[in-house]
């Protein structure tokens, strides 16, 4: 009897195939529930990534506009008061400066190191550029071959995501239109009211989450001319 019992139990040891299965199946979810987490911790670090990089490229090119605009200065051989600015839109600004230009003088305000400068707005929506052309070769035509383009920013939806049912404008110009008046605001600037100008207002949209649902990165700063009219 002892023998037939111990032969019995053995017969009875090992793995039944149904418990192979359900081993099987929960060892499925756990990996597939890994591999999961996984890609989206992947896609979640990428879009960090992305965002950090859309922000870090919006500061960097505001805090570019912001210094050329807060070095412009009046044309070279014009009278004192002479407008600062030679175009005032919603989507550019021209100028002169001497910021970061070779041969400026030692204090930056050497009249022979100005160059004519722009910055603007190009591009095909929804995702346009910050873009900034010098007149390096100092011939008064700005975009030609011998001049300096920097792209300042990608991405820029400032046309595409507007905050109050129209475009945003990156430039709006405060001024000034009599002496000690009003101080008024406005995205485009005639040629009469170009002296006028007394302060720029910054603002620079990026898209954050591109080729997804946009989330806008929104950035604005206001600068004033170092040469700009006083009153």
């Amino acid at each position: 009897m002892v023998g037939l019992h111990s032969t019995h139990n053995e017969a009875q040891a090992g793995i039944t195939l149904i418990e192979l299965l359900i081993s099987m199946t929960i060892l499925t979810v756990v990996t597939t529930m890994i591999i999961l987490s996984w890609i989206a911790l992947q896609s979640s670090s990428v879009q960090t990534a992305s965002a950090n990089d859309s922000r870090s490229s919006a500061r960097d090119a505001l805090d570019r506009m912001s210094t050329e605009i807060r070095s412009a200065d009046s044309q070279p051989g014009s009278a004192a008061g002479s407008a600062v600015f030679t175009v005032a839109t919603p989507t550019e600004v021209d100028f002169y400066s001497s910021y970061n230009v070779v041969g400026q003088a030692s204090d930056g305000s050497g009249s022979g190191a100005l160059r004519l400068t722009k910055l603007y707005l190009t591009g095909t929506m929804p995702y346009q550029q910050l873009v900034m052309v010098r007149d390096t070769n100092n011939n008064v035509t700005l975009g030609d071959a011998g001049d300096l383009t920097i792209v300042l920013a990608d991405n820029v939806v400032n046309n595409s995501v507007p905050s109050t049912g129209s475009p945003t404008a990156v430039f709006t110009y405060g001024y000034r239109d009599t002496t000690n008046g009003p101080f008024l605001s406005a995205t485009t600037i005639t040629t009469a009211n170009l002296a006028k100008i007394v302060s720029v207002n910054i603002r620079v949209i990026v898209d954050k989450n591109l080729n997804h649902l946009p989330v806008p990165i929104d950035l604005q700063t206001i600068v004033r001319p170092q040469n700009a009219p006083s009153s």
